[in-house]
């Protein structure tokens, strides 16, 4: 392929017919003819061999054939004939973007903006695709020189991500504040400082941001989960207990508000009938996820009533998917219960393997074993237990001295 594209460099000038040729080839593409398309778009090349579009046809032509090789020599051809056309520039960066070569995407989609002076959100695109390849400075430094004479909050929002990319967490979290300031009506400011202090467990300050974006936005979904998420990390349970079941109101359709619900059902006396409620409904609506009879029959495990129908619920859940680990321990524990020890250790040793840093089934199946009358097999449990759980402690300890770090900044 690569020989023909310099044969076909210096040819005779094009044919009149070029414009029809090419057209042709483009409507046979953008209708997935991709045979049609391939034999219109070389016969343009041919005509017309500096012709970026044709290049940049055949380039999607050939990704779509699956001829990756050929692809990117299409569009490596068509990026050298593309000079300072506006038009081509914005096309080879989608293209790029498309195909996951974010550097090369932002590096044309930034010569874009500087030929295309109104399209204001052609800088954004530029940032963010700097941030996607993992250049985060390059980001900085053009949102920076951007702002200087356009004060955006779309690019204060941006430039926060990208200090976070950059780890300048403090500057980050400054950059999206500004963000809020200057437009307090954008849901995803909100959004995007909260997400970014509760990936640092600042909970204090997530809650905060996130309680003044649900005073704008009091039916936005995303804002009420991550404000759920921020209540249960303060341990703040009732809480999260409410934004977790106005989230699944919002948005019943969502996961993670019953993964949350599922974690805190010891905590939710007051409510555990509605939310056994809302798992029954998930799991009628989900019928072939695991997921959902997992909690369903987590939730009747809570409630002390109904251990037939709990356990035909878990077993469904394994059936479905038999690598998730808390199904088994559920198992475990109801069977443990219903004095079904045998069974118990079963599947509290199965919970074990599938997730063996977790401490909570060896502390179970200790249990399990003193009640079977085999102390020595407990013990090593208990042993096992205590020091998982000293790792898990560790692990604590590192995550809230970098959240001190952070807050000193």
């Amino acid at each position: 392929m690569l020989i023909f594209v310099f044969l076909w460099l210096f040819q005779a000038p094009p044919a009149a017919d070029f414009d029809a040729v090419l057209q042709q080839g483009l409507a046979a593409l953008n209708r997935n003819d991709l045979a049609t398309a391939q034999s219109k778009l070389e016969a343009a090349s041919r005509l017309h061999p500096r012709d970026p579009q044709v290049w940049l046809g055949l380039a999607q032509t050939y990704l779509k054939s699956n001829k990756k090789k050929d692809a990117e020599m299409a569009a490596h051809v068509a990026e050298s004939f593309v000079g300072n056309d506006p038009r081509m520039l914005h096309a080879l960066s989608i293209y790029y973007a498309e195909t996951q070569n974010f550097a090369k995407a932002a590096a044309l989609e930034s010569r874009y903006a500087a030929e295309a002076p109104g399209d204001r959100q052609a800088t954004l695109r530029a940032v963010e695709l700097y941030r996607k390849s993992g250049q985060p400075k390059i980001a900085i430094a053009l949102a920076s020189k951007v702002l200087v004479g356009d004060d955006r909050a779309d690019l204060h929002d941006l430039l926060g991500k990208a200090y976070e990319a950059d780890g300048q967490s403090g500057k980050a979290v400054l950059e999206l504040q500004h963000a809020i300031r200057l437009n307090p009506y954008e849901e995803s400011y909100y959004f995007d400082l909260g997400q970014l202090l509760l990936e640092h467990q600042n909970f204090d300050a997530a809650i905060q941001t996130l309680e003044a974006g649900r005073k704008v936005f009091d039916k936005s979904a995303q804002i009420e989960l991550a404000l759920g998420v921020a209540y249960y990390g303060q341990r703040r349970f009732p809480d999260a207990v409410n934004s977790f079941l106005r989230t699944i109101e919002l948005a019943p359709a969502v996961e993670q508000p019953y993964v949350f619900l599922g974690r805190i059902l010891d905590q939710a006396d007051a409510r555990l009938v509605e939310i056994r409620q809302r798992f029954a409904q998930y799991a009628a609506a989900n019928p072939k996820s695991y997921l959902g009879h997992f909690l369903y029959g987590k939730a009747l495990i809570a409630e002390s009533g109904k251990p037939d129908e709990a356990e035909a619920a878990l077993r469904r859940s394994i059936a479905l998917n038999d690598g998730y680990w808390e199904s088994h321990f559920e198992l475990g524990v109801l069977l443990e219960r219903k004095r079904d020890f045998t069974g118990a250790v079963r599947e509290l040793e199965r919970s074990i393997k599938l997730n063996p840093k977790s401490p909570v089934p060896h502390y179970r199946l200790a249990r399990v074993y003193d009640r079977m009358g085999q102390p020595a097999r407990a013990k090593e449990e208990r042993a096992r237990h205590g020091l998982l759980l000293a790792e898990e402690k560790g692990v604590a300890e590192k995550r809230a001295a970098g959240v001190k770090r952070m807050e000193r900044r």
